[in-house]
Protein backbone atom coordinates (compact mmCIF):
# COMPACT_ATOMS: atom_id res chain seq x y z
CA UNK A 1 0.00 0.00 0.00
CA UNK A 2 2.37 2.48 0.80
CA UNK A 3 4.32 2.29 -2.76
CA UNK A 4 0.43 3.18 -4.32
CA UNK A 5 0.08 5.82 -1.82
CA UNK A 6 3.62 7.09 -3.26
CA UNK A 7 2.80 7.12 -6.63
CA UNK A 8 -0.63 8.46 -6.16
CA UNK A 9 1.31 11.57 -4.61
CA UNK A 10 3.66 12.26 -6.52
CA UNK A 11 1.12 11.93 -9.79
CA UNK A 12 -0.88 15.12 -7.54
CA UNK A 13 2.07 17.28 -6.52
CA UNK A 14 3.07 17.30 -9.97
CA UNK A 15 -0.25 17.92 -11.30
CA UNK A 16 -0.97 20.54 -8.93
CA UNK A 17 2.79 22.52 -10.39
CA UNK A 18 1.67 22.21 -13.89
CA UNK A 19 -1.44 23.79 -13.15
CA UNK A 20 -0.14 26.18 -10.93
CA UNK A 21 2.14 27.66 -14.07
CA UNK A 22 -0.69 27.78 -16.43
CA UNK A 23 -2.66 31.19 -14.21
CA UNK A 24 0.89 32.15 -12.37
CA UNK A 25 1.31 35.86 -12.14
CA UNK A 26 3.84 37.81 -14.30
CA UNK A 27 5.34 40.80 -13.05
CA UNK A 28 6.97 42.29 -16.01
CA UNK A 29 7.93 45.92 -17.71
CA UNK A 30 6.87 46.52 -20.83
CA UNK A 31 6.16 49.33 -23.41
CA UNK A 32 2.41 49.38 -25.44
CA UNK A 33 2.05 48.85 -29.25
CA UNK A 34 -1.30 49.64 -30.59
CA UNK A 35 -2.27 48.78 -34.05
CA UNK A 36 -5.14 47.68 -36.19
CA UNK A 37 -5.14 44.34 -34.54
CA UNK A 38 -5.30 45.31 -30.97
CA UNK A 39 -3.09 46.45 -28.18
CA UNK A 40 0.21 44.94 -26.71
CA UNK A 41 2.72 44.73 -24.42
CA UNK A 42 5.76 44.21 -25.99
CA UNK A 43 8.10 42.76 -23.43
CA UNK A 44 12.42 42.56 -24.01
CA UNK A 45 13.75 39.69 -24.42
CA UNK A 46 9.81 38.03 -24.77
CA UNK A 47 8.16 39.66 -27.64
CA UNK A 48 4.32 40.86 -28.02
CA UNK A 49 1.77 39.58 -25.82
CA UNK A 50 -2.06 40.53 -26.85
CA UNK A 51 -3.66 42.05 -24.22
CA UNK A 52 -7.10 41.00 -23.59
CA UNK A 53 -8.66 43.39 -21.05
CA UNK A 54 -6.87 46.40 -22.88
CA UNK A 55 -9.91 48.98 -21.81
CA UNK A 56 -7.84 48.92 -18.60
CA UNK A 57 -4.92 50.79 -20.26
CA UNK A 58 -7.03 52.92 -22.79
CA UNK A 59 -5.87 56.19 -21.64
CA UNK A 60 -2.04 55.40 -21.54
CA UNK A 61 -0.05 56.36 -24.79
CA UNK A 62 1.57 54.08 -27.96
CA UNK A 63 4.96 53.15 -26.39
CA UNK A 64 4.32 54.46 -23.22
CA UNK A 65 6.40 51.38 -20.19
CA UNK A 66 4.63 49.99 -17.50
CA UNK A 67 5.31 47.61 -14.98
CA UNK A 68 2.42 45.88 -15.24
CA UNK A 69 1.22 42.35 -14.00
CA UNK A 70 -0.49 39.57 -15.67
CA UNK A 71 -2.05 36.23 -16.29
CA UNK A 72 -1.33 34.35 -19.86
CA UNK A 73 -4.95 33.13 -20.66
CA UNK A 74 -5.91 31.03 -24.29
CA UNK A 75 -9.31 32.91 -24.35
CA UNK A 76 -9.78 36.10 -24.82
CA UNK A 77 -13.80 36.80 -24.42
CA UNK A 78 -13.25 40.41 -24.25
CA UNK A 79 -12.22 40.64 -27.98
CA UNK A 80 -15.24 38.39 -28.98
CA UNK A 81 -16.88 40.47 -31.49
CA UNK A 82 -14.46 43.52 -31.96
CA UNK A 83 -13.29 43.86 -35.73
CA UNK A 84 -9.88 43.89 -36.49
CA UNK A 85 -7.91 44.75 -39.53
CA UNK A 86 -6.51 42.01 -41.87
CA UNK A 87 -3.11 43.00 -40.77
CA UNK A 88 -1.21 39.87 -38.89
CA UNK A 89 0.74 40.88 -35.84
CA UNK A 90 2.81 37.88 -34.43
CA UNK A 91 2.57 37.55 -30.64
CA UNK A 92 3.48 35.34 -27.89
CA UNK A 93 0.12 34.82 -26.43
CA UNK A 94 -2.84 36.50 -24.62
CA UNK A 95 -2.46 38.48 -21.35
CA UNK A 96 -4.59 39.57 -19.08
CA UNK A 97 -4.05 42.31 -16.88
CA UNK A 98 -4.28 42.17 -13.15
CA UNK A 99 -2.55 45.33 -12.43
CA UNK A 100 -0.45 47.88 -13.59
CA UNK A 101 2.13 50.86 -12.22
Amino acid sequence: MNIKNLIIGCIVAVSYSSCSSISKNETETGSIVRDCTGTYIRIAGKGDFLVCNDKLIKDKKDGEKLNVSYEMTKDCNERDGIVTCMMYHENKGLIRITSFK
